[in-house]
């Protein structure tokens, strides 16, 4: 029976030719394929056949050099994958690499047709984006296009009114399918700014920082400003202002000027990585993270304020077609995650495990978009579902950070997407 090989990041999906049983398709994580290589090079014993290699060696990241559809020695069809060597334990119980280039697992179609323990997996989830062409709005040629050179000044170049239609239209897309965009050239007025996302009659969220935080690291506006967001520190990533019992659904940091040596910025997709880890990786360590309380606790010199919850909060009612509970919101926070205190002894070292998952799918490339923000540049980002992080830096770095109420910027970029339309159409 012919076999087709598709190769995702975690696992690899193993399409029959023919049904058997109703099987069309079967999905292997590489750890699995790894621990139950049958050769008989070190994994079973050459006499007896049984299992040698041991599950501990087995790294859970480990990914195969390339996968072949091959035969067996009998001449069966079969799937190869080959591995680079990992380190097993000898007769000493002692850890050697073994002297060869790569190792080959052969598998034969009819043993993974009947080892299967995922056939026909329909709910799969894709890596989130992470390609920053996807987010990136260039206002220059927006304003090379659709410039108001009536209204506009050396320092805020205007659009036309079609033309602001549709940048915001722009916008909304971007928002609604990526959670983040980043707009490069967009010019030096903050408070100019702010208006692309909210209506003139509505304003920013003032926070215990200020009305607008001016993150550098000689901050004189802004109170509270011993916090790491004013250091030249690298700040991991996370979700602002997670303490908050209402959080802004909004951010966006407009670049006054870049660090001479780093300082970029990055983000993932935190609802999309929550479904990755959900499907393709750990449910358990999912449901963990949508079920036991964390304390985000801040606290500085002259202000405290603290909120208990998961890091991923759930909605109240199941999606009918599913009967799973969507993700509402995504609170993290390092810096301001306090102590472990409500799981029992037992259950500690698990909730940790789950933890650890979660932060090494965050870091991994495949999961982040990165943006160099260069002066007059912005992005802007959904604070309940996407994650910011930036780089350490030398130099002067200066960003402008202003939060904003979902409320107030979806009904406006909504109505420039539907004004866009109806004019297209």
């Amino acid at each position: 029976m012919a076999v087709r090989v598709e190769l995702k990041p975690d696992w690899a999906r193993i399409v029959f030719s023919e049904a058997v049983d109703g099987i069309t398709s079967a999905d292997f994580h590489y750890f699995w394929l790894r621990h139950n290589c049958p050769c008989l090079n070190g994994c079973r014993h050459q006499t007896t056949h049984e299992r040698l290699i041991d599950a501990s060696v087995i790294p859970l990241n480990i990914q195969p050099l390339r996968v072949e559809t091959t035969t067996t020695d009998s001449d069966e069809p079969a799937v190869t994958v080959f591995w680079a060597p990992i380190a097993t334990k000898n007769n000493t119980g002692e850890l050697e690499v073994p002297r060869e280039k790569e190792h080959a697992s052969v598998f034969s179609v009819d043993w993974l047709r009947n080892n299967a323990y995922a056939t026909n997996r329909e709910q799969t989830h894709d890596l989130p984006p992470h390609d920053a062409n996807l987010v990136t709005i260039d206002y220059q040629e927006l304003a090379d296009n659709y410039g108001d050179t009536a209204n506009s000044t050396l320092t805020n170049t205007k659009l036309t009114a079609d033309g602001a239609a549709r940048y915001k239209a722009l916008l909304f897309d971007k928002l609604s399918q990526y959670g983040v965009a980043v707009i490069r050239n967009r010019g030096s007025d903050t408070e100019d700014i702010i208006y692309d996302f909210i209506d003139p009659s509505a304003d920013v969220i003032p926070t215990h920082f200020g009305r607008i935080e001016h993150l550098r690291t000689d901050n004189t506006e802004n109170a509270n400003n011993d916090q790491l967001g004013y250091t030249n520190s690298p700040v991991r990533l996370h979700t602002d202002l997670c303490y908050a019992e209402s959080v802004p659904g909004f951010q966006f940091l407009h670049c006054i000027r870049p660090a001479d040596v780093g300082g970029d910025n990055y983000f993932v997709h935190a609802e999309s990585a929550a479904n990755y880890l959900k499907t393709e990786v750990s449910r358990r360590a999912y449901d963990l993270l949508t079920t036991v309380p964390v304390r985000f606790d801040r606290k500085q010199n002259k202000f405290q304020a603290l909120h208990v919850s998961p890091i991923l909060r759930l909605g109240d009612t199941p999606d009918p077609a599913t009967n799973e509970h969507r993700l509402e919101q995504v609170r993290y926070s390092y810096f301001t995650q306090g102590a472990q205190t409500s799981v029992p002894f037992s259950e500690l070292r698990e909730w940790y495990e789950a933890l650890q998952v979660w932060d090494k799918l965050l870091y991994r490339d495949d999961f982040q978009i990165k943006a160099n923000l260069e002066a007059g540049d912005v992005v802007i980002y959904d604070n309940l579902k996407v994650l910011h992080a930036r780089n350490g830096f030398t130099g002067a770095r200066h960003m402008a950070g202003v939060y904003l109420n979902s409320s107030d910027l979806w009904p406006h970029l909504r109505q420039a997407k539907e004004q866009t339309v109806t004019t297209e159409a």
